[in-house]
């Protein structure tokens, strides 16, 4: 099975300092656009597809798609308190 799905905007636009380290790269959570996460549940696999101000696109490979996702999930319960 193959999936995907998109993180509203607004959500990503209420991070302003934070930033995501993956690899050699920093990326704060600022400049992120648009998420698409796309995964297969039965390999356990999940893939980020990250859209940056200015229109610049990356696709995250398997570990660094899942340590974005650890960073986002941690952000999103800081802020909302969960």
């Amino acid at each position: 099975m193959f999936g995907q799905h998109f993180i509203p905007s607004k959500l990503l636009e209420d991070t302003i300092m934070t930033i995501f380290n993956f690899g050699r790269h920093n990326v704060p959570f600022a400049d992120i656009q648009n998420i698409k996460v796309d995964y297969k549940y039965p390999d356990s696999e999940i893939y980020v597809d990250l859209e940056l101000s200015g229109g610049a696109q990356l696709s995250l490979n398997l570990p660094d798609s899942l340590t974005f996702m650890e960073q986002f999930l941690q952000k999103i319960r800081e802020e909302k308190k969960i």
